[in-house]
């Protein structure tokens, strides 16, 4: 069975699933479906290389015919400073910004520390990443991530009474000792997906893996292994027909194509050198609620509607580049060619001794005066090269160039402010408003980037929710180090970031001046100006909670409010709930509290005391009584703090009880949710052994 080849309507295939109906079918659809994107893919992969030859200046060191001036990597270096600077700021924060919901604010607040803990380390390295993915963006016009979940699992440790759980296959029975989620950096070559008008139109996307004949053997068994031949290369080719990218490489390597095919929510391993079939399926392996591939849209060059097919940003200035190193190598020739030279009469010997012999203060003798006069003399004799007009021809061509350069500059909005120049004329609203619009001009840019870094920690979020143990989540976001008054929601939280998706809902944003340079003095105004206005509102909540005290948590109240607008806000929203929930109980005490005695009684009852004054018996007795009083009052007050310490103890054991049942749930959902794994492991297992042996079963010519 053939497959039609691509690249017409006439040869295009009208029906998958006949296609599809044998692995064979499947291994050919693949194949075309690879072929016809790497051949839409071909002439902005060659554009693109050619690009990076130009950046990079990619010549013979020594070659000298040609001057050129490499403007287009200077343009890029300050694109990426203007881009990307910084490792980007994550906030995670609740859908709904309810004031009590200390729940929904820890949890938001362990997902970000999860996410932010590791971004610097070497198995994720996303500060590496977003810097190649916005270069390959300003050069060949593309640059793209991918995120991966490795989990690693060992041996269930074994029981009490020593026997150690098995599976169904009588294995030790394996439990979850690390995971991570790592993003990779893919080359721009190495990136493809279904030919189609626009991004959300695609069909599949997917990424060329090189991988050694080890390890193709360790992931899919030496059978198969062996038989998938080493054919990883590079795409495109100079013009001597030597490879761009790395040919002295000594390891030889497979071409792994990894397609995740959006219709059937499968994820694919196919190797066009492999003739058996497809190499591994499997149905969505991440289960991400809100997307299925795990890579973000890539940033796109100067992409339209018409084809989704990026265009480098080089090709769009091409003219004006290669303007600018013609005009730059004829002012190299015209500096060589701008020197004193000239001819003269052969028979005037003495006209070259002034040149070769001559120095200060020394004549030169001339033969025959009288015929040297006659002719003119010296300047009957020399005829000198004209300096002015080569002088006039290279001022000329140095001011074309400086405004072929002005060109560049404006068409690419790098204006001068931009580049750190002005004119000391100008004042200093002038040079914000120059500031102000160049960076109006490439916002677009910025914005673009920061989308690209949000997806990528969207997609990390969803499977540090969905895939994570709750304790490996909880320790990487170190929950211990938190705020007292954080740490009691800690449970509840890792509850409902691991409950059913409806419960909770979150979103990863970053601002987008967190990856631009950072301007410390910025910072510096920004918490001068919170800490003023939150010492201003103090002096006046202060005024206002000494004249009617049952006010002051409602000011509190108001300063949480204007706090938690600042990104810093979210994690003092605990400090600030537990004084107003403290406030609220004193001033709800003081409204129980008996009103204050009648002053005209205690006058009465003074007076009434200064009578009974006289009989000294009756004050012994009074003060006996008194005693007393105290002494039982004291004994009161002393058993009531013993209750009291005994309620705390209790309290305190209640509470280690529960970490104990909790830490014992959790360990039986790990253990069923590895046992529920294996069954429908073995399951699918059974099931696709089934399907083929009925494949098997059936008569070839069934077979379309």
């Amino acid at each position: 069975m053939s497959v039609p080849s691509t690249g017409s309507d006439a040869n295009t295939v009208d029906s998958l699933k006949k296609l599809e109906s044998t692995p064979e079918g499947q291994r050919q659809r693949w194949s075309a479906e690879i072929t016809a994107a790497e051949k839409e893919l071909e002439k902005w992969q060659g554009s693109g290389n050619r690009v990076v030859k130009k950046y990079i200046d990619d010549r013979d060191a020594v070659e000298t015919s040609q001057k050129w001036v490499n403007l287009f990597n200077t343009n890029v270096g300050i694109m990426e400073a203007s881009l990307y600077a910084n490792l980007p700021t994550v906030d995670v924060s609740r859908k709904f910004f309810d004031m009590h919901d200390d729940v929904g604010r820890v949890a938001g607040i362990i997902l970000q520390r999860a996410i932010q803990q590791d971004m610097a380390e070497p198995e994720c390295d996303f500060d590496q990443v977003l810097r190649h993915a916005v270069s390959d963006r300003l050069i060949p016009g593309l640059g793209t991530a991918w995120v991966r979940l490795i989990t690693e699992t060992e041996d269930t440790p074994a029981l009490e009474d020593g026997t150690t759980p098995l599976d169904d296959e009588g294995n030790p029975l394996q439990r979850i000792s690390n995971q991570e989620v790592v993003i990779d950096y893919v080359y721009w070559e190495d990136f493809l997906w279904s030919p189609c008008r626009v991004w959300a139109d695609r069909r599949w996307v997917a990424r060329k893996v090189p991988m050694t004949r080890d390890a193709c053997i360790e992931r899919w068994g030496e059978d198969v292994g062996k038989q998938i031949p080493m054919d990883y290369k590079s795409s495109w080719k100079n013009a001597d027909g030597q490879k761009i990218n790395p040919a002295n490489v000594i390891m030889k390597r497979a071409c792994i194509y990894e397609i995740w095919d959006l219709e059937k929510k499968q994820v694919i391993w196919f190797s066009k050198g492999y003739k058996e079939g497809l190499l591994e399926v499997k149905d969505d392996p991440l289960q991400l609620a809100e997307h299925f591939e795990p890579c973000p849209k890539p940033l796109f060059a100067n992409l339209t509607t018409s084809n989704c097919v990026p265009k480098p940003d080089f090709a769009m200035l091409q003219d004006q580049y290669n303007e600018l190193d013609e005009t730059n190598n004829r002012i190299s020739l015209l500096v060589i060619a701008c020197k004193v030279t000239g001819v003269y009469d052969r028979s005037a010997d003495g006209v070259q001794r002034m040149l070769t012999e001559g120095s200060d203060n020394t004549l030169i003798p001339v033969d025959n005066w009288a015929m040297f006069a006659e002719k003119g003399g010296i300047k009957g004799q020399v005829d000198w090269l004209p300096l002015d007009v080569v002088v006039q021809a290279l001022g000329e061509l140095n001011k074309h160039r400086e405004a072929i350069k002005g060109q560049i500059y404006e068409l690419t909005g790098i204006s001068d402010i931009v580049r750190g120049s002005s004119k000391a004329s100008e004042t200093l609203g002038a040079q914000e408003l120059k500031a102000k619009f160049a960076s109006v001009r490439i916002q677009k840019l910025q914005d673009e980037v920061t989308r690209f870094a949000e997806e990528i920690l969207q997609i990390k979020a969803e499977i540090l929710v969905r895939h994570f143990d709750p304790m490996i989540l909880a320790k990487m976001a170190n929950v211990e180090q938190m705020a007292p008054e954080d740490r009691q929601f800690v449970i509840p939280a890792l509850q409902l970031l691991k409950g059913p998706e409806q419960e909770m809902e979150w979103r990863v944003t970053i601002q987008a001046d967190s990856m631009a340079m950072i301007d410390y003095n910025q910072q510096k105004t920004e918490r001068s100006e919170l800490l003023n206005a939150s010492a201003t509102f103090l002096q006046s909540a202060a005024s206002v909670g000494q004249g009617n005290p049952s006010l002051t948590p409602l000011m509190l109240q108001l300063l949480q409010f204007g706090v938690s607008g600042f990104r810093i806000g979210k994690d003092m929203e605990g400090v600030f709930d537990k004084y107003i929930s403290e406030l609220e109980a004193q001033v709800e005490q003081q409204k129980q509290q008996p009103p204050p005695p009648d002053p005209a009684m205690v006058k009465a009852q003074a007076d009434a005391a200064a009578k009974q004054q006289d009989a000294q018996l009756k004050q012994q007795m009074q003060q006996a009584e008194l005693a007393a009083d105290a002494q039982r009052l004291q004994m009161e007050a002393a058993a009531k703090q013993q209750e009291m310490q005994m309620e705390q103890q209790k309290f305190a054991m209640e509470m280690r009880q529960q970490m104990q049942e909790f830490m014992l749930t959790m360990q039986q959902m790990r253990e069923e949710f590895a046992l529920q794994m294996q069954m429908d492991k073995d399951r699918a297992d059974a099931d696709i052994a089934a399907t083929k042996a009925k494949a098997a079963a059936q008569p070839k010519g069934d077979q379309s």
